[in-house]
């Protein structure tokens, strides 16, 4: 299936980034893609915790990086994040979802799966302009004390 557009503009968005990236995007007032064609968002903070959980909240899970090699996710610090909620400014540009494309004969609890992870996320194509002060949040604080204690405990290991 591949990218579809959506036709809708969101009036909210919430992004995760790594704190070593916010004084740059509070300089620029955006959020880069980074050498992708899109940039990614989800539209609710629980849409948000549910992808990093899926993501980089998984140490050693692989990923395909730009250029198509394959990545792991180093271990997760989750005082190493935080979300932004962001109010996009109007700009042009196509916002579009990524569906998981699967091979045929796909199992269905594999299909939904993907179809659930593709749900999560909306990309804006080009560098996206947000209004100053996004709301910062601080990703430690969302989560629950046995997700930090899972964390830890893996980090100590």
């Amino acid at each position: 299936m591949g990218y579809v557009r959506i036709t809708d503009r969101p009036e909210e968005l919430f992004h995760y980034t790594r704190r070593d990236n916010l004084a740059s995007i509070l300089r620029d007032g955006r959020i880069k893609r980074m050498g992708d064609a899109e940039c990614w968002f989800c539209s609710t903070l629980n849409d948000t915790l549910e992808l990093m959980r899926a993501t980089v909240m998984v140490e050693g899970k692989p990923y395909v990086k730009l250029g198509g090699s394959i990545g792991r996710y180093p271990k997760f610090q989750p005082e190493d994040y935080v979300i932004l909620r962001l109010k996009p400014r109007y700009q042009n540009g196509e916002w579009v979802r990524w569906m998981q494309e699967m091979p045929p004969g796909t199992p269905p609890e594999l299909l939904k799966a993907a179809e659930n992870f593709s749900n999560l996320k909306l990309g804006f194509r080009g560098d996206l302009k947000s209004w100053p002060e996004p709301e910062i949040i601080e990703v430690k604080a969302l989560l629950a004390p046995e997700e930090i204690q899972s964390v830890n405990l893996s980090i100590s290991m």
